[in-house]
């Protein structure tokens, strides 16, 4: 009986350790796409280079967004408190401040092949 419980126990201790390992291996944090899909932007926006596609017919493709390369000029952008190309963006971000700059550092990593090959 001794040996049957010390062995259930030891059995139930390596389940915990994998599904408390698995946990850590899944949780990355805020991920900026997952931010992306989370606020909807891809009801406007494409992300072909990441499998994103808009349902929008004009969608705008983001793919190349990292060529842009001001992160300060990208969240004022998504904030409403600048413009891009003489153009407003059309909804103001309301995630927090850490969603916004793991989103925009998220952005400014998708380039296109060509814009990879030119660096």
């Amino acid at each position: 009986m001794k040996n049957t419980f010390l062995f259930v126990l030891f059995i139930s201790a390596i389940v915990a350790l994998f599904a408390f390992a698995f946990s850590f291996s899944q949780d990355k944090g805020n991920d900026g796409k997952q931010i992306f899909l989370d606020n909807k932007c891809n009801s406007c926006h494409s992300v072909s280079s990441q499998d994103i596609i808009s349902k929008k017919d004009n969608a705008i493709d983001l793919s190349d967004t990292g060529s842009l390369d001001n992160a300060d000029l990208l969240k004022s952008f998504l904030l409403k408190e600048a413009q891009i190309n003489d153009k407003d963006h059309k909804m103001k971000f309301k995630g927090s401040e850490d969603e916004l700059n793991t989103l925009v550092n998220w952005l400014l990593t998708l380039k296109t092949e060509a814009q990879e090959i030119k660096k």
